[in-house]
């Protein structure tokens, strides 16, 4: 009933659908005919050789997945078939004059024979060895062996494109299992060596990488923190030894691009190419020559027609949730992609939504789970107003994901484990980050400059360092009104991993706001959580402490450093820090305490880091083992106080992450309108001719000249300020500043 439902549905919408029709063969019925839809462009090829379902053939996705044996475009092309042709013609089906093995896109894809009445014996005892009496695959031979007999029969067999390519991949998959059955065995006794990286693998990633490499296209859902892009880049040196793989394609979200291409670098000599820039620029990137192309999701849905013609090897998905919606753009364009591997990477699990499971495995195999309307109704329940109550046969679903699905938790690779891991996840400022922090990074480089700074420019250099890395976090911490924050966006695609099982999380921010804001995020995704700030009453950490270690709905410890301090949070086995402290006392004290004396789990550590600002260049500070800020912080605070600001060390150390900071550098520092109005052209005048010789900064009767000086400046710059103080008294003090200024440049030495 079901799909006679599904059948009739077609047909509908074949005469719904306007097509235009075009016979492009020579035979007036059963012919190809070209179909095209003249609302999207779409055209596909439809072969007609009978009037009964499961005659014909269409090149459409549909056809090939919906193992009805029609679709739309087969049911126009009948239908104005039908309008031309008496009813008992109706009857024919097309006579079989050659040999023939096509693709029978049934409830499974098989091969089929066509023999035309007149054959030789030889041809009818191949027919016989390998197809049943309805002319499908018997199971009974190797596709191997039927390739080489059909070449020896006497007769021009065609062996349709389409059912070579279907050969040609079971062979394939054949061999690769044969391998992987061998490596395995290398792999437990100890004795494989196939040195596939810079680094060693732990055995599970091994097996990982095998798997990847064996199946062909899969998917590995693995717990984050367990390598997936190193298992991911061991599969991709495995596929170009024995498979001849030159072209890989990485489709990730744009943050975590960079990413692949640092890790690329780090663990493979092979050569990478991030896809950025306009429309022509990607189109030429994506035919340079390098090994890896790197590219985002929204860059796939401007880019497919472009990335097919380059014809990847290859194609990487990470963070695969994204094509978790099957009617969302993105999913769409993404699944026409082509290639004839495929790694499909995810760290959430999939098991609890199966049209999410569904839709991404259509991108491995859009047959595996056979089509969505048979795939919903075999495995969802609904109640009596067909609203959905659950899911049914999951072991079905297993049975069928077993061959392309690996996914191994923590605890099952616990003993491979090191007793920490740390992860990096990179995010992007938003467009509305983008105007405030650049504000901030100008007002600090400009400050940076100068040979000379007052009081008031020390506090103005720690205020503009809080403020860059508050809107790195959320505007929210900054103007208390925009929630925009692609980290706490992040963190709600990282909560349901976090939290899966028997995990739970410690989640730490510098800000007590930051620390409410992602409770928020908490409450929307329904997970239970604590929270612990420097605020709160003895009694009430107590409370909180224990409610986090024995409540297993509270998976979430929400913690500013000021209330972490002394905690033993051995109950989680996971850190979060929503920003990455400056100073390394501060980080470890985050992590020791989940890792700590104790602790029976292995540790992950995630942080949360926006690109292309000055938490990039601490992060890689930190990387290098450089305490850049040594002897600046207060034991083991991570705020920088003003005593800090008024040593050479700390403006150093600030000048070199200005310089270092991934695009920008003091010298590219631009003048910027301030906010609320403009520079007055005395105070941009004077200011430009304030610059005190050091010689003459060191002497202290010129440090109160200085900070008079720069006051005078500041207030004829300030537009709102200027407006205050009468006309001929402001043009007095311009007069008067800059004599002095000018009598300051003359005076390289003591005054």
């Amino acid at each position: 009933m079901l799909r006679e439902e599904q059948i009739d549905l077609r047909r509908q919408r074949a005469r719904a659908g306007h097509f235009q029709i075009e016979n492009a063969g020579k035979n007036r019925v059963f012919s190809d005919f070209r179909v095209t839809n003249p609302d999207t462009g779409g055209q596909y090829t439809v072969a007609v050789r009978g009037f009964e379902v499961g005659d014909n053939t269409c090149s459409c996705p549909d056809f090939k997945s919906n193992t009805l044996g029609t679709c739309k475009h087969v049911e126009a092309v009948l239908d104005h078939l039908k309008d031309e042709l008496p009813a008992h013609f109706q009857k024919k089906k097309a006579p079989i004059t050659r040999p023939e093995i096509y693709l029978h896109y049934g409830e499974q894809l098989r091969l089929g024979i066509h023999l035309p009445a007149r054959h030789s014996d030889l041809l009818g005892q191949l027919a016989a060895a390998y197809f049943d009496d309805r002319g499908l695959w018997s199971g009974r031979g190797k596709f191997r062996d039927l390739i080489r007999d059909v070449e020896a029969i006497p007769e021009d067999v065609t062996f349709f494109s389409d059912a070579m390519d279907f050969a040609d991949r079971e062979i394939e998959r054949a061999d690769m299992l044969a391998r992987e059955k061998e490596w395995r065995a290398e792999l437990d006794a100890g004795t494989l060596d196939l040195a596939l990286l810079k680094v060693p693998l732990y055995d599970f990633q091994m097996e990982g990488a095998l798997f990847l490499a064996c199946r062909g296209r899969s998917i590995l859902g693995d717990d984050m923190g367990l390598g997936k892009t190193v298992q991911t880049l061991a599969a991709v040196e495995l596929l170009a030894r024995e498979r001849g793989v030159r072209k890989v394609l990485v489709v990730a979200p744009a943050s975590v691009k960079y990413q692949w291409e640092t890790e690329i670098r780090k663990f493979t000599d092979r050569t990478v190419q991030v896809v950025e820039g306009g429309a022509d620029e990607r189109r030429d990137l994506y035919t340079a020559e390098a090994f890896y192309k790197l590219a985002n999701y929204e860059q796939v849905v401007r880019d497919r027609e472009a990335i097919n013609e380059w014809k990847p090897d290859l194609i990487v998905l990470d963070e695969a949730q994204r094509i978790k919606n099957w009617e969302a753009k993105t999913s769409r364009e993404v699944k026409k992609l082509r290639s004839r591997y495929a790694v499909v990477l995810t760290g959430t699990p999939l098991e609890n939504k199966l049209e999410e499971l569904y839709s991404i495995v259509q991108f491995v195999d859009e047959r595996r789970f056979g089509p969505a309307f048979q795939f919903l109704h075999d495995h969802r329940v609904l109640d009596e107003n067909y609203n959905m109550k659950g899911y049914r046969n999951l072991d079905r679903i297993r049975e069928k994901l077993e061959p392309v699905f690996l996914r191994r938790t923590r605890g099952e690779v616990l003993a491979q484990l090191p007793p920490r891991t740390d992860n990096t996840i990179f995010v992007e400022l938003a467009d509305a980050q983008r105007g405030p922090y650049e504000e901030q990074r100008v007002a600090l480089a400009r400050l940076l400059q100068k040979n000379y700074l007052t009081d008031l420019d020390r506090k103005r250099i720690l205020a503009s360092v809080v403020n860059m890395r508050m809107v790195c976090d959320s505007l929210f911490l900054l103007d208390k009104q925009s929630r925009v924050s692609p980290k706490l966006e992040e963190f709600a695609e990282l909560v349901p991993d976090i939290t899966t099982e028997d995990h739970k999380a410690v989640v730490f921010s510098q800000w007590e706001t930051m620390i409410l804001e992602a409770a928020k995020v908490l409450d929307a995704l329904g997970v239970g959580y604590a929270v612990l700030h420097g605020g709160l009453a003895g009694k009430d950490r107590k409370e909180v402490l224990e409610r986090f270690k024995s409540d297993p709905a509270c998976r979430v410890f929400l913690s500013t450093d000021a209330g972490g301090t002394g905690l033993n949070l051995q109950a989680a086995d996971t850190v979060v820090n929503l920003e990455l402290p400056w100073n390394p006392a501060v980080v470890e004290q985050r992590i020791a305490r989940v890792h700590r004396m104790g602790q029976n789990r292995p540790v992950r550590v995630v942080n949360l880091v926006t690109r292309g600002t000055i938490e990039e260049r601490v992060l890689r500070t930190l990387e290098a083992k450089q305490n850049l800020f040594a002897g600046v912080f207060e034991g083991d605070a991570d705020e920088i106080p003003f005593a800090a600001a008024q040593s050479t060390g700390f403006l150093d150390s600030m000048r070199s992450l200005m310089n270092d900071a991934p695009g920008r550098t003091l010298e590219t520092a631009e003048r910027k309108p301030i906010e609320g109005g403009r520079e007055t052209e005395n105070g941009a005048m004077i200011r430009s001719q304030l610059a005190v010789p050091e010689s003459v900064a060191a002497n202290p009767m010129w440090h109160g000249i200085a900070q008079l000086m720069e006051a005078t400046c500041a207030s004829l710059a300030d537009p709102q300020c200027a407006q205050q103080i009468p006309p001929e008294v402001r043009e007095r003090l311009a007069s008067a500043t800059r004599k002095l200024a000018e009598q300051l440049a003359r005076q390289p030495g003591a005054p």
